[in-house]
């Protein structure tokens, strides 16, 4: 099966192409550049790349948030238009899970290891879930957190004190200041989203017609509480 895997949901985004879970091609963009900008271009620097074009692909993967409301919309508006396009259908991926799926664990054995994907959201806000990291399995949801409110959700996850916490992505700074509660914690905020990470999260999920895809926001934005 060969998929697009795509990402545009935080400040980087990413490309690649996958045959039966092999790796033919990705791209990686740390540029400043919006989203808008650089997205497509670099989508099609990767089909060049592995001489493949949109219609041979079996279905796309984009990750829906959480993150940056305006990345999420410019990812999935798209993928939208290549799936209407080609007729592919499109397998929704959540971004926090693609993020955790992105990160190779050298610091503890899997099975003693807790995964923890975020994302700043500000105002000591952090878009943030906990994965185990041996099934992959969710052990608190998607969500936007305060920093607090998350460390309280996570002490209470069996055996969380006893563990190795992996907390990854831009968000790792605010989940610092309130994770207190254990020693065996490490940091990698550097960690972003990785094709290889979007193909393994799409793993079981069933593609979708690709209008009948909705961006996972886990909250409403600036101007909505704003307006409220």
């Amino acid at each position: 099966m060969k998929l697009l895997c795509c990402d545009t949901s935080n400040r980087t985004c990413c490309a690649g192409i996958f045959d039966d879970g092999k790796e033919l091609s990705y791209e990686l963009s740390l540029e400043k550049k919006t989203h808008s900008e650089t997205f497509m271009p670099l989508v099609m620097r990767v089909f060049d790349n592995c001489g493949l074009k949109p219609s041979d692909m079996d279905a796309i993967c984009v990750t829906t948030g959480p993150g940056s409301f305006t990345g999420i919309r410019i990812g999935l508006s798209a993928v939208k238009g290549m799936a209407l396009a080609t007729g592919l259908d499109v397998i929704p991926v959540s971004s926090l899970k693609a993020l955790a799926m992105s990160v190779e664990n050298v610091v503890s054995d899997p099975s003693d290891t807790i995964l923890v994907p975020c994302f700043d959201a500000r105002n000591d806000r952090v878009f943030a879930a906990a994965v185990d990291d041996a099934t992959g399995n969710y052990l608190i949801e998607d969500g936007a957190y305060f920093n607090e409110d998350f460390i309280e959700l996570l002490k209470k996850v069996p055996g969380a004190s006893d563990k190795q916490i992996l907390v990854v992505g831009d968000g790792a700074e605010t989940v610092r200041r309130a994770l207190f509660f254990t020693h065996r914690a490490e940091y990698a905020g550097g960690a972003v989203i990785l094709p290889k990470g979007i193909m393994s999260a799409s793993i079981g999920i069933s593609p979708i017609n690709g209008a009948a895809v909705k961006a996972s926001y886990c909250a409403v934005s600036r101007a909505e509480r704003y307006h409220n």
